[in-house]
């Protein structure tokens, strides 16, 4: 059925899409990027054919199954402020990560999900789909990073382990969010947020897809005494939204660059990224930009296209 469905809606034989299945594993660009906290992080990037059948995957099956609202990562309508507001109010916050996220599900696992959960939802997968739907959104029999199938299926695939934890939460009138492998909990008092390992061992045990395991290196405990940092948004101690003095030094630097015209293309798409975060963040910090640099200068900014170094040559 949905082999056939994506031939029809993409015209491209069920022979072709079946031969790309079968090779999807070395269809990968694999690179490194520094980690923040040190070391190199594998990227496995897909090829455009095969990023396209994944997007495909995605809008016509994996949305369909439940997410949870404590997962506040890659969904339409939140992001890194909505995940950082939910814990705004608070004092206390416990983060946790968890070692090896996207590779920690196997394709054996990724299928078996997959194959209960259209089953009900009353979709009717063939084994020769389900296949199709492990070797597409795996490589190497592993979820990666870099395909953009595997957050949307990992927010998925947590959806019982975000629940349980939402429950455990709740119970003890504490916050959770989870942001991919990044699980935020926090508290208005002191004292509420110990025992939490024991909570999320309970919360994932018994789920059969999931081999999830803390690392406990990245554990942090922080409170309103300092700043707290929630997926790179800082909550001040007067509970406000920041993106913090080291973010907004690195704005101005590079806004001073490209005025004088000596910014290169790639750094200048940096800044324009950078600039939206900060300004959706802390939109009161474009204020301060305008009143330093100029509305008209902010306005070409923010109305950023390829070719804006031209204007300041």
């Amino acid at each position: 059925m949905l082999i056939e469905l994506l031939s029809r809606t993409s015209n491209v034989p069920q022979t072709k899409l079946l031969s790309l299945s079968s090779s999807a594993s070395r269809r990968y660009k694999v690179y490194t990027i520094p980690k923040r906290t040190g070391g190199e992080r594998v990227i496995e990037h897909p090829s455009k054919e095969l990023k396209a059948i994944q997007r495909w995957i995605v809008q016509a099956l994996i949305v369909r199954f439940p997410l949870h609202e404590a997962a506040t990562a890659y969904r339409k309508g939140t992001g890194v402020k909505a995940n950082a507001e939910v814990h705004r109010l608070t004092k206390f916050t416990n983060r946790y990560d968890f070692s090896n996220f996207f590779p920690s599900f196997t394709q054996e696992r990724v299928v078996q999900f997959v194959a209960e959960q259209s089953k009900a939802i009353g979709m009717k997968l063939s084994d020769r789909d389900l296949e199709f739907v492990g070797n597409i959104v795996c490589r190497n029999g592993r979820l990666t990073i870099g395909a953009p199938s595997s957050p949307a299926i990992t927010n998925a695939m947590m959806f019982e382990f975000d629940r349980r934890m939402h429950v455990a939460c709740s119970a003890r009138g504490v916050v959770y969010t989870r942001y991919a492998d990044d699980l935020f909990v926090s508290s208005f008092v002191p004292d509420k947020l110990g025992g939490l390992e024991s909570v999320i061992a309970t919360s994932k045990r018994g789920i059969p897809y999931l081999r999830l395991r803390l690392n406990r290196q990245k554990t942090a405990f922080l409170s309103k005494k300092y700043r707290r940092v929630i997926t790179g948004v800082v909550i001040t101690p007067n509970h406000k939204l920041s993106i913090g003095r080291e973010r907004k030094r690195e704005v101005k630097s590079l806004i001073h660059q490209w005025v004088k015209g000596e910014i290169d293309v790639e750094r200048l798409y940096y800044l324009r990224g950078l600039f939206a975060f900060a300004i959706d963040i802390e939109p009161e910090f474009e204020d301060r930009l305008v009143t330093k640099y100029g509305k008209d200068r902010i306005k070409l900014l923010r109305n950023f296209e390829p070719d804006l170094s031209a204007y300041f040559k």
